[in-house]
């Protein structure tokens, strides 16, 4: 039979509660007590129940990671900046994937945070797209943040970076090349980067009183596969398109390798951007000219923020709108002098 806490008590003669109390390495033992205590605790080998003790603090130290439809090289970034900040403070992660169109989906939230499972949730996208979902977790008063939300205006906390803004800046530099003629795949429909990096894109062409082509603009769900699909399209036109600007760097990925197979030549015949700066864009060849989003910055941020919610600590904001760079590399170069063929 296991050790309990009865048993470390009674062999030490004193109190359950001065037992729980050295274990907690609470004040109010004297030294002579707390060594005796710990010495009962090594002789009997004593472990400690922490699902019990954190359900007496009234705490589960549990932070639930919400997770939909993601790159896996997006989460992977996610999952190394909300343990880096976790692992500080002795709170676990739990990877929760949900699609919270369903109702079964959003039933199960609202479970673990009336069951107290959780301490609080970040919600990566699309997972925040039901307001409904927000309005009851925060009316049960259970913590969350959001990682660059559809909705950004809403009063619920936030860490994103300015996707619009963005966009903006990697089109204007594709069009600073010389590119009149860009193509442009799309992220999930879901998620509201897609919709604002696609705004900032056909703003900057109008911007430049460059047309915006709708035949130039090809669907995507963040994955190679879908890349190459694009690519295929953009590819096959009458007058192809000198560049393309993937929604993040999966998507590059997959117009790079399907550029490969047709025989064209990145950057010399195409242009070729992503975005995200995840470890991929350096692997592939060329490596991708991209833009930067601090993704593991991001996710630890999200993390201080609900820990900080979590303990009741004063925070400077709960909105934060972080900087992104860009990155050139070796698949970006100058529009082509000569006039390019159809595939």
């Amino acid at each position: 039979m296991a050790t309990t806490i009865r048993d470390v008590a009674k062999q030490a003669g004193v109190s359950v509660k001065t037992v729980s109390r050295v274990l907690n390495n609470e004040p109010m033992v004297s030294a002579e007590t707390r060594a005796q205590v710990n010495q009962v605790i090594s002789k009997l080998a004593y472990a400690p129940n922490i699902s019990a003790q954190r359900l007496a603090r009234g705490h589960a130290q549990v932070i639930g990671l919400l997770f939909d439809n993601v790159s896996q090289t997006y989460f992977d970034d996610v999952l190394k900046g909300c343990f880096q900040a976790a692992r500080k403070t002795g709170y676990g992660l739990l990877t929760f994937p949900c699609n919270v169109r369903r109702a079964q989906d959003r039933h199960e939230i609202l479970k673990l945070a009336a069951q107290r499972r959780v301490d609080g949730f970040i919600f990566t996208p699309p997972c925040d797209n039901v307001v409904g979902l927000l309005e009851k977790l925060a009316h049960l008063r259970v913590p969350f943040v959001r990682l660059s939300p559809r909705n950004y205006r809403l009063p619920y906390p936030h860490v994103r970076i300015q996707d619009y803004e963005a966009a903006v800046i990697l089109t204007e530099y594709l069009i600073q090349l010389g590119h009149r003629r860009i193509g442009f795949i799309k992220g999930s429909r879901d998620h509201s980067a897609s919709q604002d990096r696609l705004a900032g894109f056909r703003d900057t062409l109008k911007k430049h009183r460059l047309v915006f082509d709708e035949q130039l603009v090809c669907p995507g769900d963040w994955t190679f596969a879908a890349g190459m699909t694009g690519a295929r399209k953009l590819l096959g036109c009458a007058t192809r398109p000198t560049a393309i600007f993937a929604s993040n760097d999966d998507l590059a990925a997959g117009v790079l390798f399907t550029a490969h197979q047709l025989g064209i030549r990145v950057p010399q015949e195409l242009t070729v951007t992503g975005f995200d700066d995840v470890p991929l864009a350096q692997q592939v060849w060329p490596p991708l000219t991209t833009m930067r989003q601090p993704i593991p910055l991001i996710a630890e941020m999200a993390t201080q923020l609900i820990l900080d919610l979590i303990k009741g600590n004063p925070v400077a904001s709960v909105h934060y709108d972080l900087p992104t760079e860009l990155i050139v590399r070796e698949s970006a170069a100058p529009v082509p002098r000569k006039k390019t063929r159809r595939v």
